[in-house]
């Protein structure tokens, strides 16, 4: 390669050219979670099952608490009661008979032994209550992930916006190179046509990049509950990421052309994948939430048992009755109440065989979700990478692509090149600023890819 170190400069400027940022600030992934997250229906409904589940316990609770009840109903006697002055022959005396009349009473009941019912249902909503904010735990972070995946795809898909809009320019000015040639009698007019036939395609692209970043707009909005049209600046990810892998030199670009082994995959580190994975097992909260529900599955199967054992309660309560015909209108009972059911046909013992099944069930998930995670790290890790050693290679790719086609140009000005190598020149160009802008952002979404697998998005 010749040594030409401002052209050199020159194509390095370009090459960086990933978007500088803005005079004004943008809005940043930061502001984006923080405004989804606010905003997010999904998530809302995982707060409100969170707070549903968390009555349920409350009310389990309140299970142990005295129950105060009132009771007021008619009462009728099937045989009329005969006062005594009635029986004495004292009827005339405003005596006589009566059968109906009002009870009320007021009754306070203590639960004393419930077969350890009351407490594995407290046990049961308790691990309901995890169970449920491990699940929004889970989707908050999943929702992060769809927003940066979202935020990636608007950038990703206007720097190919301005990748097509520079293939049309270039075809452009290559096809009134080619019409000034032919006007001169110095081209063919095959070559006008494959030109302008390029040139119609590279347009075509255009319009198709540019409604795919109106969808990535529409995608991105509709996580922030925008209008879907809305446009705003972006803060470009991928500026840290240039600037943390600076430009190879010259000697170092040519050192990838021509070495073999320059690139060759790096072995896998396998202790910092097992830190990943543990790190994983520690943080995702599915592992989490599959376990409490297994605990509140276990619980309930343990309430369900209790069914068949002695229920025993203290009750006390204030009895009136409003009829002067009975020798009391207004009394007290204190009394101990003891409920068993020893045989219920086996309806208690299997509905509790059938919950131990399901947290057992529940169990198996947990075990294939532990290692479809583990899979998980060690996939997102290795396509991290793969991604951050493509971008140094087609980084490279780019310097000798654009100077092909500056050096097919200027062959074909001067009459030595065909216009076929320059127009195969312009679509390695594009390709290669296509393959850099994907390694870039496959690698920032990687990045969040393998932060969201160990739970640390």
């Amino acid at each position: 390669m010749p040594s030409n170190q401002p052209v050199f400069r020159m194509i390095a400027a370009i090459a960086l050219a990933v978007g500088a940022r803005s005079t004004c600030r943008g809005e940043d992934l930061s502001e984006a979670w923080r405004i989804a997250v606010s905003v997010d229906q999904r998530l809302e409904a995982t707060r409100h099952s969170a707070e549903a589940a968390g009555h349920d316990l409350k009310s389990s609770k309140a299970a142990r608490l005295p129950q105060i009840q009132t009771v007021n109903t008619p009462t009728f006697l099937t045989n009329s009661i005969i006062p005594s002055t009635a029986a004495a022959g004292g009827a005339g005396k405003g005596g006589g008979t009566n059968n109906m009349f009002m009870l009320s009473a007021v009754a306070g009941t203590v639960p004393l032994y419930t077969g350890g019912r009351i407490l594995n249902t407290i046990d049961q909503n308790r691990a309901e209550v995890n169970a449920a904010r491990a699940e929004e735990t889970s989707t908050t972070l999943d929702l992060k992930f769809d927003v940066a995946q979202a935020y990636i795809g608007v950038l990703r898909t206007g720097r190919s916006v301005a990748v097509a809009r520079s293939n049309v320019v270039s075809l452009a000015a290559q096809t009134r190179d080619v019409d000034n040639l032919v006007k001169n009698g110095r081209g063919i007019r095959n070559d006008l046509l494959a030109a302008r036939t390029a040139l119609a395609n590279a347009r075509q692209r255009e319009i198709q990049v540019r409604n795919n970043l109106d969808l990535a707009w529409a995608t991105y909005n509709r996580y922030l509950c925008r209008p879907m049209n809305t446009v705003v600046p972006l803060e470009d990810l991928a500026v840290n990421l240039v600037r943390a892998m600076p430009l190879p030199t010259e000697d170092e670009a040519l050192k990838l052309e021509t070495d073999p082994t320059a690139e060759r995959a790096a072995p896998v580190n396998e202790p910092e994948l097992r830190r990943l994975i543990d790190v994983a097992f520690r943080n995702r909260s599915e592992l989490a939430g599959l376990s409490e529900q297994a605990r509140a599955q276990f619980s309930q199967s343990a309430a369900e048992r209790a069914a068949t054992r002695p229920q025993a309660s203290f009750i006390v309560a204030n009895i009136y009755q409003n009829t002067r015909i009975l020798p009391v209108q207004d009394f007290g009972v204190a009394s101990f109440l003891v409920a068993w059911t020893p045989f219920d046909g086996g309806r208690s013992r299997q509905r509790a065989l059938a919950t131990e099944r399901r947290g057992a069930a529940t169990k198996s998930r947990q075990a294939d979700l532990a290692a479809s995670i583990a899979l998980e790290v060690r996939s997102a890790w290795l396509n991290l990478d793969e991604t951050r050693r493509r971008i140094p290679v087609t980084r490279s790719a780019i310097e000798q692509a654009e100077e092909n086609l500056r050096v097919a140009r200027s062959r074909y000005i001067q009459q030595r090149g065909t216009n076929t190598e320059v127009l195969d020149a312009e679509t390695l160009r594009i390709q290669s600023y296509d393959n850099y802008y994907n390694a870039l952002y496959d690698s920032i979404l990687a990045d969040f890819r393998l932060r969201r697998a160990i739970g640390e998005l």
